[in-house]
């Protein structure tokens, strides 16, 4: 019962038809020749070897155009590497037109290696789009096609899974060469591995959707082959032509205060995080990083491709302007006029006209002024009254000592202590659960925000965030937990009024705090650790007094050892009451002489 091969059938898709003509599923037929199906789809020689012991020699065009395991988590396909997951999708996906002649011919059907990749998304023969087959989670099952394609047997052969006429675009066929080792044009992209080039061209084209203002959240999963094309278009010409669109991103509304995550659209994050361990994706994350350092004004609190900029070395206008308290328009001219930038009319918006800092610093320094307490305020982006608390405390402190005049105080001072905090910090889209302002981390702990501040400089809070659509000390935010850790004191060995009340079961406090304002319970005044205020505690004596002089309900349970309720009925039957009286202001609280005495 030869099976033959048809042109790029999978080894999955051949095993299947073999053990079909048996009545077998693939699994069985595997275990019945000495293996399995798992060892069979990793395709290697080891795990074929052992069939061809048993007679199940699989032809060498099979193992070609299926995908091979070379190491944990990866397999070769076309001699070309791709991750495992990505070439095992639950989805499996084929042309119904190519399926339907198979019928046509042998009377059985096969499914393609190439359909597997997730960037194949059209059949060149019929240029109609690849359609979803079926969907399944278990790889073994998933794989075992023959039985899954006789049961829409029906629908292929009726045509009523064919996929939409899709022309071919130079991805489509730029892709199709490079699995089928074809000819086409040379691209710069073609000495790169394949899937991390086509994720690139993807990426890049859902980047260039902002250059037709169309925002991301009207792509669908139609529009994919669509922004493989968009990207592909620029990536084939290679890193200048990848930097060009760079640039035309930028000139979009949208300015790097925003953060890069905002002018390249998920472009940005997959090269600084999902990728940036990935060789493949190394010449991607250079371009990219080579591009925001010649053209971005990064300084601490920024990040480039996911590291932390420790050192600024580019300004651009704006942040000129933020750090000498000069008006930018004014600054401007002065730049203009010292030429290290082109007049407003003939180059960039302020916020992208770059310049080298360290170059320009004497120029700015001689134009920088003295501003006012308001000025300093605003230049650090605070409150008024958080100003005044970091003044307080003397974290800023005027630079000049004059009583008489309102500017003492020099900007360049408020943007170094904004990069002493923000040196190192992670960006953050938005403060997440967990994250406060040093002022509202402050406020919750009942501390002053210069205790945060000094924890954050010597190391002892690590993790600050820098909240990316704020600036200044707006954006700086805290993990609140970790301020807990690094400035909560040890508790205090006592007892809050609440605790004891809840610990004898008094449920109310307002009973026993009535009890100590009467001078019927004996207390200890500490100072909280947190507020720093006296307050009333329960010290381990006093509890043993209170114990000594009082009794609960709950407590009477646990000396007496009988439920409550029992306990209660001989002391009314005495006309022993709560202290106080029936309807007096301290609960059921009753005198320890009386229940001794009464209950047995």
């Amino acid at each position: 019962m030869l099976v033959q091969p048809a042109s790029r059938e999978t080894v999955a898709s051949w095993f299947s038809r073999r053990a079909a003509r048996f009545w077998v599923d693939a699994a069985t037929f595997c275990a019945d020749k000495g293996t399995s199906l798992t060892a069979v789809l990793q395709n290697t020689d080891d795990a074929l070897g052992i069939l061809a012991e048993h007679g199940e020699k699989v032809p060498p065009e099979i193992r070609d155009w299926s995908p091979t395991l070379v190491g944990r988590g990866t397999r070769e396909f076309r001699e070309q590497a791709f991750p495992t997951r990505s070439l095992q999708m639950p989805v499996m996906r084929g042309c119904p037109q190519r399926l339907r002649e198979d019928s046509e011919k042998t009377g059985e059907m096969k499914m393609r290696g190439h359909w597997l990749v997730p960037h194949v998304s059209v059949c060149v023969t019929h240029q109609t789009a690849l359609v979803p087959l079926w969907r399944e989670a278990s790889p073994l099952k998933r794989c075992d096609s023959a039985p899954l394609l006789a049961g829409i047997k029906d629908d292929l052969l009726s045509g009523t899974l064919d996929g939409k006429p899709r022309k071919l675009l130079a991805f489509d066929q730029w892709i199709e060469a490079r699995l089928a080792g074809t000819d086409f044009p040379e691209t710069w992209l073609d000495d790169h591995p394949l899937h991390a080039a086509s994720n690139f061209c993807h990426l890049l084209g859902a980047a260039r959707l902002r250059l037709e203002d169309i925002p991301q959240s009207r792509v669908t999963s139609e529009d994919r082959p669509i922004l493989y094309e968009m990207g592909f278009q620029v990536a084939r010409h290679g890193k200048e032509a990848i930097r060009d669109t760079f640039v035309d991103l930028q000139r979009k509304p949208g300015a790097p205060h925003d953060g890069p995550k905002a002018i390249f659209p998920k472009l940005y994050d997959r090269l600084a995080y999902d990728y940036k361990d990935h060789p493949d994706y190394e010449p991607y994350r250079d371009i990219l990083r080579d591009h925001i350092a010649a053209t971005w004004p990064l300084g601490p609190g920024d990040e480039l491709l996911g590291q932390p900029v420790t050192q600024r070395r580019l300004h651009s206008v704006r942040t000129a302007a933020h750090a000498t308290g000069i008006d930018q328009r004014r600054l401007r001219k002065t730049l203009a006029a010292a030429q290290i930038v082109p007049e407003a009319d003939k180059g960039l918006p302020d916020a992208w006209e770059v310049f080298d800092a360290a170059a320009a610093q004497s120029v700015l320094e001689s134009v920088t002024e003295f501003i006012t307490a308001r000025d300093m305020a605003n230049a650090i982006n605070a409150t008024r009254s958080q100003f005044d608390l970091l003044v307080e405390d003397g974290v800023l402190v005027p630079d000049l000592d004059a009583t008489d005049v309102k500017a003492v105080w020099h900007p360049t001072q408020g943007q170094r202590f904004l990069d002493s905090l923000l040196t190192g910090a992670q960006q953050l889209r938005q403060a997440q659960h967990g994250w406060e302002h040093i002022s509202k981390s402050a406020q919750r702990l009942k501390v002053r925000p210069i205790e945060i501040i000094d924890a954050i400089r010597d190391g002892r809070i690590s993790r600050v965030g820098n909240r990316m659509e704020w600036e200044g000390y707006a954006a700086i935010h805290v993990y609140h937990d970790d301020v807990v850790a690094a400035l909560q004191p040890d508790p205090i060995d006592a007892k809050s009024i609440e605790s004891f009340a809840r610990s004898i079961g008094m449920g109310r406090p307002s009973h026993l705090k009535r009890m100590i304002e009467a001078g019927h319970v004996q207390t200890t005044i500490l100072k909280n650790p947190i507020t720093k205020a006296d307050q009333v505690y329960f010290t381990s004596d006093d509890e043993i007094v209170f114990r000594a002089r009082f009794m609960t309900p709950k407590l009477m349970a646990e000396v007496y050892g009988a439920p409550w309720q029992r306990l209660v009925r001989p002391l009314r039957d005495a006309g022993i009451e709560p202290l106080g009286g029936r309807e007096g202001p301290f609960g059921h609280v009753y005198l320890r002489d009386d229940t001794d005495r009464i209950v047995p």
